[in-house]
Parts: structure tokens; sequence; C-alpha cells
């Protein structure tokens, strides 16, 4: 999620770190595969440049 937006790239960039630039209008997406633009489909600002660290999976509970 980028500004309140959904982003689906697929899920080949499952896990993966991206790099989005923002602009006004548009979310820019640099992929492996090339760069993904999207429409903004709201106006909220960018509230934090950087995102949240990936939860360890040695922490999450055991399914059972």
């Amino acid at each position: 999620m980028v500004v309140g937006q959904k982003v689906a790239l697929g899920r080949v960039h499952a896990g993966k770190t991206v790099t989005i630039d923002v602009t006004d209008t548009t979310l820019t997406v640099e992929c492996d595969d090339g760069p993904r633009t999207f429409r903004r489909t709201n106006d909220q600002p960018v509230r934090s440049i950087k995102a949240h660290r990936p939860r360890k999976t040695d922490h999450l509970p055991a399914r059972v």
C-alpha cells in the first residue's frame, strides 16, 4: 500500500523491496522487469518515507 492506495504487482514481486516514485498524479514502481506506472486514485500526502521492516518468520506463531 502506497499513500493509501493498493498497488498490485503480481506474485513474481511478492516479498521483494521496490522503489516507488510518487508524483501528484502517478506512482512509478521500479521493478526488475522495468518501471510500471499507475494513476493515483487519491490526493493523500506521503506521510512516511521509509516503510516498516518486514516481520521475521521465526517470530510468527506456528500454524497447526
